[in-house]
């Protein structure tokens, strides 16, 4: 049957073919466009997760310095905090002599009495 075809009648199958493929391209990039949208829109609106420990810093002369550890949840820390991990908030409670917050007592949950 092929041979029967002309040349022309060939390119045009051909052509119908590459368009069919393209179309099926062209649907790919926009759903794969779709989701990268809706994951980096979820991205924005879920808030950072909170740090398990933080150390409230307060402001004197000009310069800040080291003034509590708190729980990730504490509210007493104020604005003025800094993430920490387990071992830098046991570090600070047991060696640099930082004091805990009396609320939400972290000393208690990283074992330091």
């Amino acid at each position: 049957m092929s041979e029967n075809l002309s040349r022309l009648d060939r390119l045009r199958i051909v052509r119908e073919w590459q368009a069919y493929q393209l179309g099926r391209t062209d649907r790919t990039i926009a759903e794969l466009e779709e989701r990268e949208a809706t994951a980096a829109r979820a991205a924005r609106t879920l808030p950072p997760p909170a740090p398990d420990w933080k150390l409230s810093l307060q402001r004197a002369g000009g310069t800040s310095h080291a003034d509590a550890v708190h729980t990730g949840d504490c509210g007493m820390g104020g604005k003025r905090t800094k993430p920490m991990t387990r071992e830098q908030a046991l570090r600070a409670l047991t060696e640099d002599g930082i004091t805990a917050c009396a609320y939400c007592r972290p000393d208690r949950e990283l074992g330091v009495l």
